[in-house]
């Protein structure tokens, strides 16, 4: 392999690192906004409890016996981990059936995001690297915090940065424009695949039913598109949308690119012929 085709390589594989990164990066970073993260936590633990409640499970042994024990006190604590998740049984009396998981939904992700404007201690790649190296339990809230919304955000403009400089040593290295085209287009469309994943989850039910896959599990497929649904499902969207747009533009790039380059060979065999 020559500098030139090793410099071209380089450079896509930069190019799929930086799209991939910022696509995860961006959408990470919407997430762990709180406006966005806590309708999200309610609604997943709601969701979790409510299913649980429906194939009598432990929890509504719990949620049963939460109610009973409301008959003779005005407040429940129940210790979780290091945290407590403290209970108003006037709620609960008000709360009744199909609204009592989500009042309790509401309580544990008032817990689990307690601790979101937390000052961690340390620098973000310090928590991120205590988390895969030392595997310390007490930096796992950091994920969701404040302080890694904004490490994040931080992030965005390095990484917009690296997929330009990467898009210029493919431009500068191949020069020829439809070249350019069809390599980059190839280098983004196996960038965007995760597109057709998650398109792939988005009909779903269209899919899976109309092909006879899930024949005879459709309670499975209920409870999946329950759990997908709501807040949850914004999250899948967006990073549909965001693939999307990569996966699209790849492939007119790579088509353009590749039609051009085949039309332009067939007229150079035709003149040689002449």
């Amino acid at each position: 392999m020559d500098k030139q085709k090793l410099l071209v390589s380089i450079g896509k594989y930069l190019l799929r690192f930086f799209v991939l990164t910022l696509i995860f990066v961006y959408g990470f970073a919407q997430i762990t906004e709180y406006s966005n993260l806590k309708p999200i936590v309610s609604d997943l633990t709601a969701k979790l409890l409510s299913e649980s409640q429906d194939m009598g499970g432990a929890n509504p042994q719990l949620l049963e016996g939460i109610t009973q024990q409301c008959q003779n006190t005005d407040k429940i604590v129940i210790p979780v981990g290091s945290e407590s998740i403290t209970i108003d049984c006037k709620e609960v009396q008000a709360k009744r059936g199909s609204a009592l998981p989500q009042y309790l939904s509401d309580a544990i992700s008032n817990v689990v995001l307690k601790d979101y404007y937390k000052d961690y201690g340390c620098s973000p790649v310090g928590c991120l690297t205590s988390l895969a190296v030392s595997r310390d339990p007490t930096k796992l809230p950091f994920l969701i915090s404040a302080q890694m919304n904004q490490f994040l955000k931080m992030l965005i403009p390095y990484l917009v940065i690296g997929l330009v400089l990467s898009l210029f040593i493919l431009i500068y290295f191949i020069r020829e424009t439809f070249s350019v085209f069809k390599e980059v287009g190839m280098t983004l469309l196996s960038a965007g695949v995760p597109f057709v994943l998650l398109l792939l989850l988005k009909y779903r039910e269209l899919l899976l039913v109309s092909t006879g896959i899930l024949s005879g599990k459709e309670d499975f497929l209920l409870s999946a598109n329950e759990l997908l649904s709501g807040p949850v499902n914004h999250v899948t969207d967006l990073y549909l949308y965001m693939y999307g747009i990569v996966f699209i533009i790849g492939a007119v790039l790579a088509i353009t690119g590749y039609v051009v380059l085949r039309q332009r060979a067939k007229a150079a065999g035709t003149a040689g012929v002449k």
